[in-house]
């Protein structure tokens, strides 16, 4: 995971709470809210996550589909650790 990953990861879960703090991400990061969600999604079932806890990634996890469902952009596929 590079620093970019890293800290995307990090704001998904420092923002989680929240709601999401949609209005960052784009200057944040570049990108759409959408495609924001579905990265983290990817890096949080992926094994590169190993400095977040099981439940934090779950509750990451969980999260990230569920804003997805709201934007209408559910992932194609589920992956596991």
């Amino acid at each position: 995971m590079n620093a970019h990953e890293r800290a995307m990861v990090n704001f998904a879960v420092r923002w989680s709470p929240f709601g999401g703090g949609e209005q960052y991400i784009f200057a944040e990061f570049g990108v759409s809210a959408p495609t924001f969600y579905r990265r983290v999604l990817k890096l949080v079932e992926s094994r590169t996550t190993t400095y977040l806890d099981f439940a934090v990634k779950e509750d990451l996890r969980a999260y990230c589909k569920d804003k997805l469902s709201h934007y209408g952009t559910l992932p194609a596929r589920n992956t596991t650790d």
